[in-house]
């Protein structure tokens, strides 16, 4: 309201209108930076999850999805498995990149160097092999997801 008296304390009409196109251009371009800021992260997440491997179930049911990232140089892999109907596309977040729902297994370790495996043994059942997964790096070891029961095989403590 201060802004708006000063601005109608101005006698001339061609410098009040002046002034006021000018805060809504300001106002437009502080709008059109936050729109674009918006659609650049959701294009560009700044730590995706990176898929590296898929297993469907044999009765093509369910979709079991081998998942990584990476937060920076320093930062350790994290790999996930995520599990969801077959019918349903992955689920992502819109400025994250990474899965939101659905994950049954996560570990601190590269997929590679962990040696996972996922194997459907039954169309509700899945087997989640990490031959070199250290027990103090896995953080997340679901034994069920909705119908789905899962088997790990991992090397002991």
């Amino acid at each position: 309201a201060g802004l708006r008296a000063c601005v109608n304390k101005i006698m001339d009409p061609f410098a009040r209108k002046m002034i006021r196109n000018t805060f809504l251009y300001g106002l437009g371009m502080l709008l059109l930076f936050a729109i674009m800021t918006a659609i650049f992260f959701h294009i560009k997440p700044q730590c995706p999850d990176k898929k590296i491997s898929q297993a469907n179930s044999p009765d093509n049911h369910w979709t079991a999805v081998v998942l990584q990232r990476r937060c920076g140089d320093e930062a350790p892999f994290i790999t996930h498995v995520n599990l969801r109907p077959a019918a349903q596309a992955l689920a992502l977040g819109f400025f994250s990149g990474q899965t939101e729902q659905g994950d049954v297994f996560l570990v601190e370790q590269d997929a590679a160097g962990a040696g996972l495996q996922l194997v459907w043994t039954a169309p509700d059942k899945l087997t989640i092999a990490c031959p070199h997964c250290r027990a103090t790096y896995v953080h997340r070891a679901d034994p069920q997801w909705g119908a789905v029961r899962i088997h790990y095989e991992m090397p002991p403590g």
